[in-house]
C-alpha cells in the first residue's frame, strides 16, 4: 500500500497516544455516514497485533445507532503512522 502523494506519515508514531474515543468535529461526505450525527470512532489495541475499529453514529430518522468494525494494521514500522483499515462491511444497525 502506497502513501499518497503530497502525504508524509508521522515518524516516532506512539499508538497508545492513538487510543481511545474520538468524537467528530467535522466530516468529508461519505455516504456510509450520511444522515448519522454524534458521529465517534473508538480504537484500542488487538491481541496479536493491530489496532481495532469501532465507528458509531446515531441515525436520527430511524431512532437507531449504527455501527461499524474495522481492523487497523501498521503498512511498515509499528512506529509510522501509516495504517491501513479494513471494515467489514458498512455501517450496521446496532440498538
Amino acid at each position: 500500500m502506497t502513501v499518497p502523494e503530497g502525504i508524509t506519515p508521522v515518524n516516532n508514531f506512539d499508538v497508545s497516544r492513538y487510543l481511545g474515543t474520538r468524537y467528530e468535529i467535522a466530516r468529508l461526505d461519505h455516504s456510509f455516514e450520511r444522515g448519522l450525527e454524534q458521529v465517534t470512532a473508538e480504537y484500542s489495541l488487538q491481541v496479536g497485533g493491530g489496532v481495532e475499529v469501532v465507528n458509531r453514529g446515531f441515525n436520527e430518522k430511524d431512532q437507531l445507532w449504527n455501527e461499524a468494525q474495522g481492523k487497523a494494521y501498521f503498512v511498515d514500522a509499528d512506529d509510522s503512522g501509516h495504517l491501513k483499515c479494513l471494515f467489514l462491511g458498512h455501517f450496521m444497525l446496532a440498538m
